[in-house]
């Protein structure tokens, strides 16, 4: 390995990070990454009779080593498939509350970034609601009397994290060169991934936009509440957002109170994280209980939008087609599609995954829905794929995590819903949806403009071959053959004319349909 020197720009973090963790006793995982070296020689020799659990030691060390390492644990809680269960269950408990920052500083924040506090709020609260590591929140009442929390980001806090990842990067690259395990899993893509998370998490503005879409994207479900972003105090530094009420998904006496129909709430709650994830692609990747409120209404509201996950069109496609799949049980359908979404390892098991993927589809036909439900059984098949050597993306991990997460939450209002046909239905409507005839023109329509050219000259090209041919005596036959291509060729280009229109009968659509059948029928013919 090289020299450390020339790979760290912050020697002396670095060297801080080695002693805490020597301190927790976790010498061992320096001594691999060869890093003992910088340890005092009285230090480099642990006990052999640790007092601590590894995973406990684990958690302690994150906590002292400070946000970035907090924030780097909690993401790895959400990622059993490759991390044990019983660490899991220890980083859950990282705690990302921690004492605010003086209450003058944040003042000073709010104005250097939207001006006098007199000239923007009629009341702030300098004593903060609540605060954890990247930022803290204030109650503030608007000059138009409208009241709102001012989230505030910690002083200092985006130079500490860039300091910190590019060490997590260098400690990843040098797990990787030691351990071809953790090669295969792309250790350092990993990193990368949430190097890009927590960046996107100090952003207070990219918060707000964040908030703004995912309340457009809802906009079509007057039950799911966003709260408003005023974007006109708002900056990297300062998000101000709507107050909103409401009560804890998980204050169940509450909500016995509300006398809201908890199956009708079961349903649009499905509803939302599906159409989040699937027809829209952006979701809130962190719907734990604190961010997941019932309005009076019955109306589910969300706040929190620091982290949210986002996939392709192509991507949560498969990822609906493949929930169908475990709906019908269709076990060879889908081992090939999580094979597509994911990355095959050259030593991957996978005809000990496809036995996987049976029991657990299989396992699902009779369970109770508290023991196994669609999602939960999504989830297992990720956390399977990776002990088998097939390792999904980590927005796709934290898609299922997302829908179990809200799964969880649903049953603990309503212990007694059934979901799996919900699950089904809602899929089957939102594929059916992002492929009606009127969305498949327009993808037929981006292709004729990417191949134009190609289908445009089409005619002349085979015009050329045509009179070639005559110059060479072809037979009359192939001469009829040929003029059979033309009338292909000219029929497709119609089909796609006709498909990339939008009448509100969709006559057009059904005439391109006709006749692009009609020109594959000659061609096999």
């Amino acid at each position: 390995m090289g020299r450390v020197e020339n790979e760290v720009s912050d020697i002396k973090r670095l060297d801080e990070i080695i002693h805490i963790m020597a301190d927790q006793e976790l010498g061992i995982v320096l001594d691999k990454l060869d890093l003992t070296h910088r340890l005092p020689f009285t230090k480099r020799f642990t006990s052999d009779r640790q007092k601590k659990p590894k995973p406990e030691r684990l958690r302690e060390t994150f906590e002292e080593l400070g946000p970035t390492f907090v924030k780097l644990g909690q993401i790895m809680a959400q990622r059993p498939d490759i991390v044990p269960r019983r660490y899991i269950e220890e980083l859950e408990g990282l705690e990302d509350s921690v004492s605010p920052f003086d209450s003058e500083e944040a003042v000073d924040i709010v104005e250097e970034e939207i001006g006098p506090l007199d000239d923007n709020f009629d009341e702030f609260d300098e004593e903060p609601m609540a605060a954890a590591s990247i930022a803290q929140v204030h109650s503030a009442t608007l000059p138009d009397g409208e009241d709102v929390v001012v989230k505030v980001r910690r002083p200092g806090i985006k130079e500490k994290v860039h300091r910190d990842l590019d060490i997590i990067e260098f400690l990843a690259k040098r797990a990787e060169n030691v351990s071809s395990r953790l090669s295969g899993m792309q250790l350092v893509d990993l990193v990368k991934e949430f190097d890009k998370w927590i960046r996107e998490e100090m952003d207070l503005q990219q918060e707000g936009r964040n908030a703004d879409i995912i309340r457009q994207n809802m906009s079509d479900n007057d039950r799911v509440k966003i709260p408003e972003v005023y974007s006109q105090y708002t900056t990297e530094k300062v998000l101000v957002m709507e107050e909103v009420g409401g009560v804890k998904c998980t204050d169940t006496e509450a909500l016995e109170d509300l006398n809201i129909d908890t199956a009708e709430l079961t349903r649009r709650g499905i509803k939302m994280g599906l159409n989040q994830v699937i027809r829209d692609g952006f979701f809130h990747a962190d719907p734990h209980p604190s961010n997941f409120f019932i309005g009076e209404d019955g109306s589910i509201i969300l706040i929190d939008f620091g982290m949210v996950g986002k996939l392709t069109k192509s991507t949560r496609e498969r990822l609906g087609v493949l929930l169908l799949h475990i709906s019908n049980e269709d076990v060879d359908s889908a081992f090939e599609v999580i094979k597509e979404l994911g990355h095959v390892a050259p030593d991957a098991d996978t005809d000990a995954f496809k036995q996987d993927i049976e029991e657990l589809v299989l396992t699902l036909r009779n369970a109770r829905v508290k023991d196994q439900s669609m999602t939960s059984t999504l989830f297992k098949m990720i956390v399977k794929a990776s002990r088998r050597g097939v390792y999904l993306p980590t927005n796709l991990v934290l898609t299922g995590k997302t829908l179990v997460t809200i799964e969880g939450i649903l049953l603990t209002i309503n212990p007694e819903a059934q979901l799996t046909d919900d699950y089904r239905d809602q899929v089957e409507d939102i594929l059916k949806k992002e492929n009606s005839p009127k969305e498949l023109g327009k993808t037929f329509m981006i292709d004729f403009y990417q191949n134009k050219e190609l289908l445009t000259k089409a005619p002349s090209k085979i015009a050329k071959l045509l009179e070639d041919q005559e110059q060479k005596n072809v037979q009359v036959q192939q001469h009829s053959e040929d003029h059979e291509e033309i009338l292909i060729t000219g029929l497709i280009l119609s089909a796609v004319f006709l498909f990339a229109q939008t009448m509100p009968s969709n006559t057009l659509q059904l005439i391109g349909g006709g006749l692009l059948v009609f020109a594959l029928w000659l061609f096999i013919d």
